[in-house]
């Protein structure tokens, strides 16, 4: 039977527009290379980029993508010098037509601009909820997140980095993280634009385990509003009798930046077994004897 490895979608935490503060007017001018942002204007403008740090990170682990995007977001507050490549081929990175270094190594851009941080923010593995609420504090404390592995090292040398805060063990779900963030750090952010974002881990999917996927559906239009939020259902029976079943979602239009989201998953089986998680939570179903079942999941991007 074919295996299939299920592989989450981590969106990168852009700490510079969940939580940064910055004074504009409707003719605010750029200053010493500030950003600026007129009252009108949807999202800020930065300083004109003269030369990229380009951090490859597409097969990197989610702490390092995490890591890497929210000093992205403090460092390019003085002017964009960062830039995190995604995607192992990343068409936007030519189109700036501006001079660039790729570092294969990530931790070497870190290492470069690590002296423009205060220090760090650590979200609690156990409640994954809890990146959103590190990367608004790491806005308006001018840190980077990890999680606790990762900042055993930054504390380390050569880095030598303060933790700020480390919110492990002080949530007990997402309720409670959400609710401290909007009581300690609401009235501390910009009002401007609220993001909603999906605090997932990526797992990457061994080169060599591709071949062994089997593609249920594709999408083969580029929908950007409301109506791809749609729910999907497949039916999986074909591929059970071994040890388990894995699914993975991909994006059908990697050029554009626009990934798969998943709100929810529900699994039926038979007409007597039912459950449903949200998609962080991986599940490995043993379906040695279990006849029939149907997944449908509900889109959201």
């Amino acid at each position: 039977m074919i295996r299939k490895l299920i592989i989450l979608s981590l969106v990168l935490i852009c700490t510079l527009l969940l939580s940064f503060g910055v004074s504009a007017s409707a003719d605010s001018k750029p200053n010493n290379g500030s950003i600026i942002w007129p009252m009108h204007q949807e999202l800020p403008t930065f300083a004109n980029v003269k030369y990229l740090d380009v951090a490859n990170v597409h097969d990197k682990p989610g702490d390092i993508k995490l890591l890497l995007t929210t000093l992205e977001g403090i460092v390019n507050r003085e002017k964009p010098r960062i830039y995190v490549q995604q995607n192992k081929v990343d068409p936007w990175l030519n189109n700036l037509k501006v001079p660039y270094k790729l570092h294969d190594d990530a931790m070497d851009v870190f290492k470069a601009y690590a002296n423009e941080i205060e220090g760090i923010i650590v979200y609690d593995p156990e409640i994954p909820d809890s990146i959103n609420v590190a990367t608004t504090l790491a806005g308006l404390e001018n840190a980077v997140v990890a999680g606790p592995e990762l900042a055993k090292q930054l504390t380390a040398e050569p880095y030598n980095l303060e933790v700020i805060e480390d919110f492990q063990s002080k949530f007990k779900n997402r309720s409670e993280a959400y609710t401290w963030q909007y009581e300690n750090l609401w009235n501390k952010t910009t009002k401007r634009m609220l993001v909603g974002l999906s605090p997932n881990t990526s797992i990457p999917i061994p080169p060599h385990k591709y071949e062994s996927f089997q593609t249920l559906a594709i999408e083969k239009e580029q929908v950007r509003d409301d109506s791809n939020r749609k729910t999907h259902e497949f039916d999986l029976s074909s591929y059970l009798g071994n040890e388990a079943v894995y699914l993975r979602f991909n994006d059908a239009f990697t050029q554009d930046g626009w990934g798969p989201a998943v709100h929810e998953v529900v699994v039926k089986v038979g007409t007597s077994y039912t459950t449903s998680f949200l998609p962080f939570i991986i599940i490995r179903f043993s379906l040695l004897k279990i006849n029939f079942l149907l997944l449908r999941y509900v889109s959201c991007v």
